[in-house]
């Protein structure tokens, strides 16, 4: 089940993204040999779980939600969801000084 299947892309089928991994899959059924990476990027977010962020932390906020102004134009149960989940293990790692860091590692698949 989709933690928040209105920030999905709806399809005729229900919520789907396509990762890295049905790439694998499909170059794995095709035969076709890669090679798997993992770049792991880290963005410094401590601020947008501020009472009053900066403008830069809303930013932040709207390039994870995939969505413009969505601090604004949210309602404050999703708005709240969402920020515990990104501030949750699972999306941000956070560090012994106090510092919260997203994980926005990419999987990269090199054909060979």
């Amino acid at each position: 089940m989709r933690e928040f299947p209105s920030l999905g892309v709806k399809l005729n089928v229900g919520y789907s993204d396509v990762d890295i991994s049905h790439v694998r899959r499909h170059f794995d059924d095709a035969g076709i040999a890669h090679c798997d990476n993992l770049i792991p990027i880290r963005v410094e977010m401590t601020d947008c779980f501020a009472d009053n962020p900066p403008p830069e932390a809303d930013l932040l906020i709207d390039f994870a939600a995939h969505c413009i102004d969505f601090r604004k134009n949210s309602d404050d149960q999703l708005r709240d969801r969402f920020l515990k989940f990104l501030g949750s293990d699972k999306c941000t790692e956070k560090r012994g000084d106090g510092r919260r860091y997203f994980r926005g590692d990419w999987g990269v698949t090199v054909v060979q």
